[in-house]
This record gives C-alpha cells, structure tokens and sequence, in this order.
C-alpha cells in the first residue's frame, strides 16, 4: 500500500540507521562480508529471472544497497526509492547441483545430455566474453513502500543467502558513500524505537510476537491483539491457542511486529506489563467487552464469552518502554 505521506531521503536513511543497529552491524568492512549503502540518480540494473529480462531504472535520487559475502559467492541489492517502487533482489554465482543456471531445469528433461551440454558451454562462453552477467536471481520482489524494502533487504539478505552459510548480519560490516552524507546520522545500537513506529506496526499487523520475562527461554508466542483509538494496547491470555505462561504474574515483555502476510519484522520494543485479572471487576469487564468486539471467532454470545474469560483468563496491559 502507498503511504498517503512522501516519504524522504532522510527518512529512509534513518531506516537504514535503525536496522543497522538492530542487527548490530559495525562499521567498516565486515569479517564475513560487507553491506555497502550508497545515494545515486540515474541508475539502471537490468537482470534476467529465468528466461526473462528486465531492466530498472531510476531517475532521482535512490540508496543504493549492496550486501556481499567476501568470496562473492553471494549478494543482496536494494534500490529504495522514495519516488517509485523499491526492489529487492538475492544473487548467487555458482547454482545449487541439482538446478540453477548450468543444471537441467524441469523443462530441460526432455533434452539430450548433449543438447544440455551445449547449453551450458554457450552460457560459459557467454559469461567469460562478459555478455552475461555470471549471476543467478534467487530472489525479487518490488514494494511499494520504502520502509518495507528496508526492512526486507536485511531479512532477505538473512534468510536467503547467510542461512545457508550459517553467518549472521553481526558479522558483516557496512561501509556508506560519501555521498549518503552518513556523518549526520548516528547510530545507537541502544536506541529503541520512537513512539511512532511502534504505532505504525501496531497498527499494520494483525497479530504480534510476544516474549515474556515468566518463561524466559521460551519461543515468542503470536498473538492477537486490540490497540485502541487512546493507544492502549491489550493482550488477552487464556484461549486455547492464546496461553501466556504466568499471565497473571508477568511485568515485562518484548514485543515483535510483522507485516501482513509477510515472515518481515515492522517493528520491535520492549514493554512493561501490568496484569488485569477478574479481581479487578468492571475494569477487566469493559476491556473485555473491547476485545470480545475485536475478537472474530466467538463462539456463543459476548456476555458468555466474558464470563467465560473472568474465570479463566488474564487480560495484559502492555505500556512501551521507548
């Protein structure tokens, strides 16, 4: 979706700045690899995916995002733009045995072991003479907004090239452009989120991931949510599918934010939690009447949804600490 808002230069920067620090990438480059960040206009990439061409181009200014492996063995490039659509595409040099460029693909089955065999000699030849770029498109993808192409640069990057490799982003390093001008923008490994992109994510997910500190070691648990127009934001404990370890008993949570339909974190921050419980009265009642409103598969009526919830479930009040 369009953001209704122009989005600019230094907001995308401050993006930039953000992830850095979330996946803890210092500066300079990288034992593993390098993620280079540069601001250019007037660039063009063009790259095929499978048996088609296309060809990018970008007129005004754009940041230009490279993160490599330091046997070149596998890249990530991200062109954001504040103008047009953003894109995200994952490369890799030699393809997997088994398919790939130089491997039979399904449709080459029905080829002759010396047909395939010219095929691949050509593509050398063609890649040695510098016609071709010696690539393979694992990944693309286009988005609209630009935050989003931020944030899945980092999370392809990560899913797609170091997994395989078993490496982190910690282990690259970034280097930016003069003409990014990164000096005016710090960078605290710290910092949390503002208020603001906590609302965003809050406001474009459906459901969040939610660590508590009464089960420290376990896994985040997805949950439904309920943010208010005053910007309370609720948890209800007690469903089946829905059970927060201790509910009753929990003081501080971290919280994660996805964007829909996609495996991509928006946003993430830490909160404080205070517990409502039946012992409350009216106060769990009423919020209770906003969640069961929120809630979409309820059965049987609200009244006895609620009663149900006073004798079984802690409903979490969560309050950020950015």
């Amino acid at each position: 979706m369009l953001k209704t808002q122009k989005v600019t230069i230094q907001e995308i920067k401050a993006q930039l700045a953000n992830r850095i620090a979330e996946y803890e990438i210092p500066s300079g480059v990288g034992s593993a690899g390098t993620v280079e960040i540069s601001l250019a206009q007037g660039v063009t990439r063009t790259f095929r995916a499978h048996w088609t061409g296309f060809r990018l181009t970008y007129q005004k200014p754009t940041f230009v995002l490279k993160a490599s492996l330091k046997d070149g063995s596998f890249w990530s490039e991200g062109y954001i733009s504040p103008d047009q659509p953003s894109f995200v595409l994952v490369f890799r040099k030699k393809p997997h045995k088994s398919r790939g460029t130089g491997a039979e693909r399904p449709d080459d089955k029905f080829s002759s072991p010396q047909a395939l065999e010219t095929s691949r000699s050509i593509t050398a030849s063609r890649v040695e003479a510098g016609v071709v770029a010696d690539e393979e498109i694992i990944r693309y993808e286009d988005f609209d907004d630009p935050f989003e192409a931020v944030d899945e640069f980092f999370n392809y990057t990560s899913f797609y090239g170091l997994r395989a490799v078993d490496l982190e982003l910690s282990q690259f390093g970034f280097v930016a452009d003069e003409s990014v001008r990164w000096d005016d923008q710090a960078i605290d490994y710290r910092a949390t989120p503002d208020l603001a992109k906590i609302e965003e994510g809050l406001k474009r997910s459906d459901i969040l991931w939610l660590s508590v500190d009464t089960d420290p070691g376990g896994k985040p648990v997805p949950c439904w949510f309920l943010y208010t127009k005053d910007k309370r934001l609720f948890i209800l404990s007690g469903e089946p599918e829905q059970r927060i370890p201790f509910a009753g008993q929990v003081k501080k949570a971290h919280v994660q934010t996805r964007w829909k339909g996609r495996d991509a974190t928006m946003v993430d921050f830490d909160a404080k939690v205070r517990p409502i419980t039946a012992a409350d009265g009216d106060e769990f009642r009423e919020i209770a009447q906003l969640l069961v409103a929120k809630r979409q598969s309820v059965r049987g009526s609200a009244a006895d949804t609620i009663d149900a919830w006073m004798r079984d479930a802690v409903i979490l009040e969560l309050f950020s600490e950015g």
